[in-house]
């Protein structure tokens, strides 16, 4: 199955799919990423490995995400 994206789509296509879901204000990407944050703000950690891993990277000041390859390297379990 073919990957769907943005750029794969056809602009009518694209622009039937704003016009029929628009964005009702202004700002919306800045919304949306405080949105996503909101949810797992209070657990970021949680948010390791999946979509909404981006948020609290953006929106903490103090948050350090965790690195996948650093905790299987530093894994305190034997080979």
């Amino acid at each position: 199955m073919a990957r769907v994206t943005f750029e794969t789509l056809p602009a009518e296509t694209c622009e039937a799919i704003v016009s029929a879901r628009p964005r009702l204000r202004p700002d919306f990407r800045r919304r949306i990423l405080h949105a996503f944050h909101a949810d797992p703000a209070h657990r970021p950690q949680s948010t390791f490995g999946n979509t909404k891993a981006d948020a609290p990277d953006r929106c903490e000041d103090h948050y350090t995400r965790p690195n996948f390859v650093r905790i299987i390297e530093g894994s305190p379990w034997p080979e």
